[in-house]
């Protein structure tokens, strides 16, 4: 799973997230800030093919499933990065939009 946010505050349910990723080895967990302070040791910036590449093997890239949560424009630039730079299919691509925050 990747989570992009703009700071360490934003990053909603980390507890949850982190939690998992102890009780299931199948879990991972990507997080990468926009504005990170100095001593962050995730990712920085936006979800780019370079990241997800750096995370997923072509295995996982040709066989899973993505699910893209977020606001509209969010969505938009996800789906254009799988879809155009990393040539996954729409039909393995799901979305769910959030609005209003």
């Amino acid at each position: 799973m990747f989570d992009a946010n703009r700071d360490q505050e934003n990053i909603l349910f980390k507890d949850e997230f982190d939690k998992w990723t102890k009780v299931n080895e199948n879990v991972k967990v990507v997080y990468t800030l926009d504005n990170a302070q100095d001593d962050w040791e995730g990712e920085r910036g936006h979800i780019n093919k370079a990241m997800m590449t750096k995370y997923l093997d072509a295995s996982k890239l040709d066989n899973s499933i993505f699910y893209i949560c977020g606001p509209p424009c969010m969505l938009k630039a996800m789906e254009n990065l799988l879809q155009n730079d990393l040539t996954i299919p729409k039909q393995r691509i799901r979305t769910e939009e959030f609005t209003g925050y």
